[in-house]
């Protein structure tokens, strides 16, 4: 193609997620896909429909999501591990049910994030149950800096084995959809 001025090269009025644009980075020319051109584009959004459990009391376990909602840029890796091929912003969302199978006293749920499998400084809350069959919802976002190939997981530790991730099937009266044990999904920013 000739060297043209800006002004009598054809206009685009659409892009398509499969268009591609040449991308100069330290000396090298990179073909970019549009769908991973601008910030924004990079999603994933999964669920678990089973209830998560605590074996063994003050233990971490990895969250659980293998249902895929959504999903560009972003998989599930091992069912636990959002993978992003993009480096970039990322914000990281969840939300889980928890239920307390055995009531009396007081226990504690502690969240928090890892990144490549180390935890995130700072990133964890704790909440409280006492009563039986009580469901109480965590629901958090974080914001990330993530590399290409970097992956984040969400742990969750508790006190006492009577503390669960609980799925819930579809209601009636009136009739709604299921509840998942966790909903996790990142997005970036």
């Amino acid at each position: 193609m000739p060297n043209l001025p800006i002004s009598q090269l054809p206009e685009l009025t659409a892009i398509t997620s499969n268009a591609e644009f040449a991308v100069a980075q330290a000396g090298t020319t990179y073909r970019v896909k549009a769908g991973f051109a601008s910030s924004g584009n990079l999603h994933g959004a999964f669920h678990s429909e089973v209830d998560q459990l605590i074996l063994v009391a003050d233990t971490e376990y990895a969250m659980s999501a293998s249902t895929l909602d959504y999903a560009e840029g972003v998989t599930m890796v091992d069912n636990s591990k959002m993978t992003v091929s993009s480096g970039g912003t990322y914000n990281l969302q969840f939300s889980s049910v928890f239920n307390k199978t055995q009531g009396g006293t007081i226990e504690f749920i502690s969240v928090w994030i890892k990144v490549n499998g180390t935890n995130v400084p700072w990133s964890n809350t704790d909440v409280s149950m006492a009563n039986n069959n009580e469901l109480i919802v965590a629901a958090w976002n974080f914001v990330l800096e993530l590399n290409a190939g970097d992956y984040v997981q969400l742990f969750w530790s508790s006190t006492t084995t009577d503390m669960e991730m609980v799925a819930i099937p579809p209601q009636s009266t009136p009739t709604r959809p299921g509840t998942p044990s966790v909903i996790m999904t990142l997005t970036q920013i």
